[in-house]
């Protein structure tokens, strides 16, 4: 009787040590993974041996490490076409708008010094060099000039500071909505490229070089690439 109650025991204490098993396996803490019965581990470090020492691999906020510094962990690495996203941006009807104004405005005032330029040119429409008159013509056309080459230039200044403007906003908004979707994915760090495989478009030799130079992959895997995901974020179609 004795030695039945043992075994009975002994089968009882077994299945209570194996549910317990059974529910540490399974995950029920919150926030727990699942762990199947072929996984390894948990285990706070994995020693590899080598010939020159030992190496310790541990998990550091979610990332490999094999030393205590902070750059001795494997990060995940994204690519990311800049130049589509950035050009969809300046495509944008929000951008394209603010250019057209100032463009109209632009227009306008151009509009003006043409219709000024051809007052003059109707006003001493027959002046003759010995007229007493020519150099008069001549003082107020060259202040025209001068005043229209002025203006030029200043707009050419405007301008060029209007579209750095708009560069760097959409650079801004890029890389906002990048650092949404490397959250998403957990991506530490994300490079931009140059697809390697994208036509060339350059007539002479320095642009050659110069867009062999924007492309600092030779070889990238299609998975580790992110422009579509950022086009979707900003609300940009495909092909800008």
């Amino acid at each position: 009787m004795r030695q039945s109650f043992i075994v009975i025991a002994g089968s009882l204490f077994a299945g209570f040590v194996g549910g317990v098993v059974a529910i540490t396996l399974s995950g029920t803490t919150a926030g727990a993974s699942k762990i199947l019965a072929t996984d390894l581990g948990p285990a706070d470090s994995l020693i590899l041996a080598a010939p020159d020492g030992m190496l310790s691999i541990t998990n550091k906020e979610g990332r490999i490490a094999w030393a205590a510094a902070p750059s001795a962990r494997a990060y995940s690495v994204g690519c990311l076409h800049i130049d589509r996203v950035m050009k969809g941006l300046l495509a944008s009807e929000r951008f394209t708008s603010e250019r057209k104004k100032f463009e109209n405005e632009a227009r306008s005032q151009g509009e003006e010094f043409e219709s000024r330029s051809k007052a003059l040119q109707s006003k001493y429409s027959e002046i003759k060099p010995d007229d007493p008159s020519f150099e008069d013509a001549k003082r107020e056309f060259t202040a025209l000039q001068a005043e229209y080459e002025k203006w030029f230039a200043t707009l050419q200044k405007i301008q060029s500071k209007h579209m750095a403007e708009q560069v760097q906003q959409a650079y801004r908004e890029m890389t906002a909505a990048l650092d949404v979707v490397a959250d998403r994915q957990r991506i530490d760090f994300v490079y931009r490229f140059v697809p390697p495989d994208q036509p060339f478009d350059a007539v002479e030799l320095s642009d050659a070089m110069m867009q062999v130079q924007g492309r600092p992959f030779l070889r990238v895997p299609a998975s580790t690439e992110i422009t579509e995901d950022v086009l979707k974020e900003l609300g940009l179609t495909s092909d800008p």
